[in-house]
């Protein structure tokens, strides 16, 4: 049976910050925080905004008193007022991106309670993280924070939550799958069926391997880190994983031919992906000061 929606309710909170980089000006900027229930977990997506539109959701999830990720530190001021009264007893951080540990030095704070990551992950989160001028202006620095090495598993009072390594984005990525409900919260794992940029750090066939991994599970919805529930999450990732295949395979081809990354982005897929920005389209390089890249997806795929 398909899970629906249960309630949605949509705040924005003004909130004012620099903006640099590579980013075109103009429009009041305010955070948004967006809030979905989906059976017992609560989706709670976050972005900055420019000229009313989000620049880049992400999302961390609520469920019976685990946070799953802690979001954006733009953000973490809403995002504290919002999880005030909610019981949060601990908190897992997929990995040790910006974007998923914002409000871990701030729930800590106020809560007192155990936050949890890979061990890899565990020593990058403690210190000050370096970033790229999209990095700060999108997401923001995150305070340093104290988390401890994860286990085997982590529960709740009515769940049960494998933890499953997943490298690929990174070498510390894990998702937590909850095999009562078949629950599957993915992080940075999945965000699209047909992902045409990555990051320098990203390895394409340690993500197929990690897709693999999950899907043996069989999950029915997937969490990913955007916000974007997916509640087919088995069929999904079948395809995901077909067209990542065949993506390398024709990269690995061309590259046997003599062409350069280049080349082969432009052959496969015309040009740099773009997104639009406060009504000017920019390419995703541009942008991410080349962190996320068509050209860097190609890399990706023929790192050994």
């Amino acid at each position: 049976m398909g899970v629906r929606a249960r309630a949605l309710q949509s705040v924005i909170f003004t909130q004012s910050f620099y903006f640099g980089g590579n980013v075109p000006k103009g429009g009041r900027d305010e955070a948004m925080l967006e809030v979905r229930s989906f059976d017992d977990v609560t989706c709670i997506k976050m972005s900055q905004t420019m000229r009313g539109k989000p620049l880049a959701w992400v999302a961390c999830y609520l469920v019976d008193g685990l946070l799953v990720d802690t979001g954006q530190a733009h953000i973490s001021e809403e995002l504290m007022r919002f999880l005030e009264n909610k019981k949060v007893q601990k908190v897992v951080n997929t990995h040790y991106h910006e974007d998923h540990i914002g409000s871990n030095a701030a729930i800590q704070k106020k809560f007192g309670i155990d936050i949890f990551a890979h061990p890899k992950a565990v020593p990058k989160i403690s210190k000050l993280a370096k970033l790229f001028p999209y990095q700060e202006m999108v997401w923001g620095y995150p305070v340093p924070s104290k988390t401890k090495k994860i286990g085997k598993r982590i529960d709740t009072k009515n769940y049960q939550f494998e933890v499953v390594h997943t490298p690929g984005h990174c070498d510390d990525h894990i998702c937590l799958f909850e095999p009562k409900k078949a629950w599957l919260f993915s992080g940075d794992l999945y965000a699209s069926e047909k992902p045409n940029v990555a990051r320098p750090e990203e390895r394409q066939w340690e993500i197929i391997a990690s897709l693999k991994k999950v899907r043996v599970l069989k999950p029915k919805i997937m969490f990913p880190a955007p916000g974007n529930v997916v509640t087919d999450a088995s069929a999904v990732l079948d395809r995901t994983i077909v067209y990542l295949e065949n993506l390398g395979k024709r990269v690995q081809r061309l590259h046997e031919k003599g062409l350069s990354p280049a080349e082969i982005r432009d052959a496969i897929f015309g040009q740099e992906a773009t997104i639009s920005i406060a009504g000017q389209k920019l390419t995703f390089r541009d942008f991410t000061n080349e962190q996320f890249s068509t050209e860097n997806l190609i890399h990706s795929f023929l790192k050994k």
